[in-house]
């Protein structure tokens, strides 16, 4: 009887290995088929995040883009203020500069009359004192 015994605990002892077995087996592939999956969406999430990506860096260009057309439009306007304030100050500058002439010009005519006045009262007091000899 005994070794009927060892037989049967032997033969429950090999079904049980065999159903671990087949259990290991079974549980590997099934982590494997878990693994394959979720490589599968991580690499559809990864498409599809680079593609989001994609997306928002092309909204991007395009704002940098038309922030940039409307900084130019910007600029040239200053420039063209700029350009104009240039002009009348030119003009400014340019009456300035001609009213300083006169100014000059007027100076210059000044001495001349100065010059005149000191020769004229020079001959009137000559004038007075021959007057001023013959009356005597």
């Amino acid at each position: 009887m005994p070794t009927e015994i060892w037989c049967a605990l032997i033969a429950g002892f090999v079904t049980l290995l065999t159903s671990i077995g087949t259990w290991h087996f079974s549980a590997k592939k099934d982590r494997e088929k878990q693994r394959e999956d979720l490589k599968a969406e991580l690499i559809k999430y990864h498409e599809k995040n680079k593609e989001e990506i994609q997306d928002i860096r092309q909204n991007d260009l395009r704002e940098i883009r038309d922030d940039l057309t409307n900084m130019g439009a910007n600029l040239q306007q200053k420039i063209a203020l700029i350009e104009n304030n240039l002009n009348l100050y030119s003009l400014k500058v340019e009456k300035h500069n001609n009213v300083i002439e006169r100014v000059y010009h007027l100076e210059d005519q000044d001495k001349l009359l100065d010059e005149r006045i000191r020769v004229a009262n020079h001959r009137l007091a000559d004038l007075e004192s021959e007057v001023k000899v013959i009356k005597k």
